[in-house]
This record gives C-alpha cells, sequence and structure tokens, in this order.
C-alpha cells in the first residue's frame, strides 16, 4: 500500500481545527507562544520526502505495469 498526497498536520484532511491551535502541558490546554511573522496554522508533525502530486504517483504505477487503485470510496475519506 502507499500514500499519495498525505497531509500529516492535525486537521490535514479535514481541515477542521486549523485555526485553534493549542498545546498541551501535563494535560492541560495551552495557548501557544508565536514569534512575529510566525505562521499561525497547524503544520506538519513529520516531513514527507516525496512531494510528488497523486497523479504523478499514479502515473509512475501504470508506466511500471501497475495498476492504482484509489480508496475513495472510504467514508471517512468523503468528508461525510
Amino acid at each position: 500500500m502507499m500514500s499519495a498526497g498525505s497531509h500529516t498536520e492535525p486537521g490535514g484532511y479535514t481541515r477542521q481545527g486549523r485555526e485553534h491551535l493549542h498545546r498541551t502541558v501535563r494535560g492541560r490546554i495551552v495557548a501557544p507562544e508565536y514569534q512575529d511573522g510566525e505562521d499561525q496554522l497547524a503544520t506538519g508533525q513529520f516531513e514527507i520526502s516525496d512531494e510528488r502530486s497523486p497523479a504523478e504517483i499514479a502515473a509512475v504505477l501504470r508506466r511500471r505495469g501497475l495498476e492504482p487503485v484509489w480508496k475513495d470510496w472510504d467514508q471517512a475519506l468523503c468528508g461525510a
């Protein structure tokens, strides 16, 4: 199984909570501290090394004789 077009930031797929950031310290919610000019939206929890789009990955798979199968039927991914 491969994943293409992944989002690692909190709310990456639903976009929920991106503007309401907080951090937890010893079980308590604490407002984050920002530096001047620092982005105040959720950021990725870890870096992914492949920046290709899902379409680019699908093309690579097809060139290698493989068939990409999309998991677009999963209700968790449909925004329902």
